[in-house]
């Protein structure tokens, strides 16, 4: 039996629970966006300024934690990522998922560590972004690795200096999430002409 009525494209509804997993539609295309990198030792970010169709680095860098016991890191990260937050003022915030292991641990450490910079985050627009889909959509490979990941930022936003690859990660992220609300934007700017046009018409 058919677990749905149809297959057809009509029967979609973006409106039903879980259709969308992405945050609404941009007002705008201008945004300062804060990328960060979770870590339970290190933690990456990034803030990339968006202005039309240009995008620049802001500043990148780490939050080091290593060597601490773990209830002083995850205190440390919280206050990191709240002070980033008050220093540079971001719109919207981009996150890199867990990516789940075999080593149970590690993954648990990497949760913690990932809730505690969550927490520093309330009221901000946080959008989420697996590792793979994070390299296709700056890079271009789902493969790539740390190496490509940081020419590449190095390339697209013009970072001159030192980058850490957690740096590099936590700007892919951040611009990764720019160039998914600027694909939303311009579809949601055609659906609507779209609709416009086909109600002059009618």
């Amino acid at each position: 039996m058919a677990r749905y009525r149809s297959k057809s494209w009509r029967n979609y509804r973006p409106e039903a629970p879980g259709a969308v997993e992405s945050p609404p539609p941009p007002a705008s295309l201008n945004c300062r966006i804060l990328g960060i990198d979770p870590g339970s030792r290190r933690l990456g970010f990034g803030v990339i300024e968006v202005v039309g169709a240009d995008t620049h680095c802001v500043t990148h860098g780490c939050i080091q934690v290593d060597g601490l016991p773990m209830a002083t890191r995850l205190a440390r990260l919280h206050a990191g990522v709240r002070d980033l937050v008050a220093q540079h003022a971001p719109q919207e915030i981009a996150i890199e998922k867990v990516f789940v292991s075999r080593n149970v641990d590690s993954a648990l450490k990497l949760g913690q560590a990932r809730g505690a910079a969550l927490a520093a985050l309330d009221g901000l627009e946080i959008a989420e972004y697996a590792p793979r889909a994070i390299k296709l959509a700056t890079v271009g490979f789902g493969g790539a690795d740390k190496m490509q990941i940081a020419h590449m930022m190095r390339a697209v936003l013009k970072v001159e200096g030192r980058l850490t690859a957690d740096a590099a990660d936590a700007l892919a992220v951040a611009l990764c999430h720019a160039q998914h609300r600027r694909l939303v934007g311009l579809i949601s700017d055609r659906f609507a002409n779209a609709v416009h046009g086909t109600g002059a018409e009618g």
